[in-house]
């Protein structure tokens, strides 16, 4: 069973049991605290030669993301990890990355756990933060608002890839370094006009279609408003490697373009792209002049 067919099945059996919204969003909420979840293991989300500072502040990163896709405050959090006996004489770096990772995003880290583990480092983050004025979350879109993405995609992906081998003048590490819009999140979840919002963790394509189903409106995503010149400098397919790029944590929202949102946060420092429209329909498609083609299942799927 692949993780969404899992995740779909645990949201059927834990139907009503939970908060509102919880299983299927990017975080739950309860008494105007938001909680998210995130896990990465060895061999799974990174590799045994990774250095454990690296995974450290991805997994903040990836919590972070959470919240900020649900207009939160990220405030504290819970870590609970496992070392191996191979990564022994890494425990004094994995404090001091906590450390930083916390300071980089402004959370306390208020208890957790730790334990031995036979062969593989892994780690856990539970992330509590409060609510801005207006909840977002991944099913407020309507037919005929606009499509805003905070950052061009595409490195975590090239970066992976170097890891793992490719010729690539890049940092093989650049993706596990990739930031949560922690300010951006804030914002969005006070400005109201906000329809619904979710974070770049497993590629455009695949999380516009959480929005696109969750919201019941087809995304199209227009080739031309797409931001490629960061990739010019790579041989690659831009449009390939821009929506099938995972693990970006960037924001994926949309508004009404009446309230010209992108224009408000331009004016308060914060520059974002319009890529596309909803209108009535299902499912993501990529638009390029008369020319459509689905992209609701491009993405990257943890196996």
């Amino acid at each position: 069973m692949k993780e969404f067919e899992f995740i779909k099945l645990l949201k059927e059996k834990c139907k009503g049991c939970g908060s509102t919204p919880g299983i299927g969003d990017d975080a739950a909420l309860f008494d105007n605290f938001l909680v998210a979840k995130d896990i990465v293991c060895e061999g799974i989300h990174f590799l045994k030669a990774t250095p454990a500072e690296h995974v450290v502040l991805k997994v903040f990163s990836a919590n972070i993301s959470d919240i900020a896709a649900m207009g939160g405050t990220p405030k504290y959090v819970l870590l609970g990890i496992a070392v191996p006996k191979a990564r022994e004489g890494e425990k004094k770096n994995i404090i001091e990355a906590i450390k930083k990772s916390a300071g980089l995003y402004d959370v306390e880290v208020i208890g957790g756990d730790t334990a031995s583990a036979s062969n593989d480092l892994f780690v856990s983050l539970t992330v509590i933060g409060k609510k801005g004025r207006f909840l977002l979350s991944r099913s407020g879109a309507g037919k005929g608002e606009r499509v805003y993405l905070s950052r061009p995609l595409g490195l975590a992906r090239i970066s992976l890839e170097k890891e793992l081998g490719a010729d690539f003048d890049i940092d093989a590490f650049k993706h596990y370094k990739m930031m949560a819009e922690k300010e951006l999140g804030e914002v969005l979840g006070n400005v109201g006009t906000v329809t619904s919002c979710i974070d770049i963790s497993d590629g455009l394509g695949r999380d516009a279609s959480h929005l696109s189903e969750e919201s019941g409106v087809k995304i199209v995503i227009e080739e031309k408003r797409l931001p490629f010149s960061h990739l010019k400098q790579f041989d690659v397919d831009k449009v390939d490697y821009f929506i099938n790029s995972g693990e970006e944590f960037a924001l994926l929202f949309t508004a009404k373009k009446e309230h010209a949102v992108d224009s408000y946060l331009k004016d308060n420092g914060f520059e974002v792209h319009d890529i596309g429209y909803t209108q009535k329909g299902s499912g993501v498609f990529l638009s390029n002049g008369a020319k459509r083609i689905s992209i609701s299942s491009k993405g990257y799927e943890h196996k």
